[in-house]
């Protein structure tokens, strides 16, 4: 069942969770003082911020305490967690991941599961931190299975074509935006040329084109490498109760360091390129049926406001009309054409504009 569903599922108002309730908010759930079985990556970080060794073990665990990401930087006793994410974060700063700050929305509901907020959310130090340590860790993953020349589950997410980035081009120029021909296509290419954007809605309005040229991440038993996070070896370890290509990566790190039972067995290693593919789908799926549910959240919060004059933002423009999304909420709408006044409008596809005769 886990591995028909290939992922858990998060919505507003609930999770529609890859395993059993059970295991996924009892057994596997990480709880106050509470022991814990648990596949641990025992992580040694250089002075540089890279990983000078690593060490998996089965291990018994005891969650000491449920911390609120808003409070973690005040927590008496994790200094030294916080002063080892600086020299990881210092590292990640030369690695030069991909930079898009793409706001993310948080649909708040009441207890009949009315909407009585939407707005962004905020992304902490106490974010940055989980999120940097979980890398490092998928990272430990996945160059410990090749070492013992084990079946890898990688993340892939491959270098954006030439098709799209030619396409980008053509419209940062429009925009004045220099984007230079023959340069090799990096993450800090991307970085620096957002860098240089001083205007906020311009850099906005870049981040999400820059956003449209990427190729969707996937999973794959090839070694395709991360372009966004400028990573040669990159597995998902950290979320075994989650999404299934951790609980196969647990697996494969069970066997290829004979950590007891429950390792990958020979069938699902034969699997693997068929079991790759349908997580990817499950995956998109999912992102699909989180992304319809939040809009239609949206719509419901947004049609008891019919009247209202809000700000909006022009997100897209296609031969039919001007999308718009309101500013801080989300909810995009379509503005046909003929919406648009008594003028005859001719899209330009390359600069993505509308312009009237008049």
């Amino acid at each position: 069942e886990a591995r028909k569903r290939g992922n858990s599922a998060y919505f507003p108002d609930r999770v529609v969770p890859m395993l059993p309730e059970v295991l996924s908010a009892g057994a596997c759930s990480l709880v106050e003082q509470q022991d814990r079985a648990a596949l641990v990556c025992h992580l040694n970080i250089a002075q540089d911020g890279t990983l000078s060794n690593w060490r998996f073990a089965r291990a018994l665990i005891r969650c000491k305490a449920n911390i609120a990401y808003e409070e973690a930087a005040d927590y008496e006793g994790l200094e030294p967690l916080w002063e080892a994410w600086r020299a990881l974060f210092a590292a990640r700063q030369r690695r030069e991941p991909l930079e898009l700050d793409i706001p993310e929305r948080r649909v708040e509901l009441d207890a009949r599961g009315k909407v009585v907020s939407i707005g962004i959310r905020e992304r902490l130090d106490a974010h940055r931190l989980v999120e940097d340590y979980m890398i490092a860790a998928n990272v430990a993953a996945a160059k410990a299975l090749e070492k013992k020349r084990s079946p890898v589950v990688y993340r892939a997410h491959e270098t954006p074509g030439r098709e799209k980035i030619d396409s980008l081009r053509d419209y940062l120029k429009t925009l004045g935006v220099p984007f230079a021909k023959g340069q090799v296509i990096q993450p800090s290419l991307f970085n620096r040329m957002l860098d240089a954007l001083t205007d906020p809605i311009l850099r906005e309005q870049v981040s999400t084109e820059v956003l449209r040229t990427q190729t969707q991440a996937y999973y794959t038993p090839d070694n395709m490498g991360h372009f966004g996070l400028s990573l040669a070896s990159y597995a998902h370890f950290t979320s075994p109760i989650r999404r299934y290509s951790d609980l196969l990566v647990h697996r494969a790190l069970v066997r290829a360091y004979d950590l007891g039972p429950g390792g990958l067995t020979d069938a699902e290693e034969a699997e693997l390129p068929q079991i790759t593919e349908h997580i990817s789908q499950t995956e998109r799926r999912a992102m699909e049926a989180e992304r319809d549910t939040t809009d239609r959240y949206v719509a419901a919060y947004l049609s008891e406001r019919a009247g209202e004059t809000v700000t909006a933002r022009i997100t897209g423009v296609t031969k039919h009309g001007i999308f718009a999304t309101v500013d801080g909420v989300g909810g995009d709408g379509l503005l046909p054409m003929r919406a648009l006044g008594q003028d005859y409008f001719r899209f330009d596809e390359v600069s993505r504009t509308i312009e009237g005769e008049r």
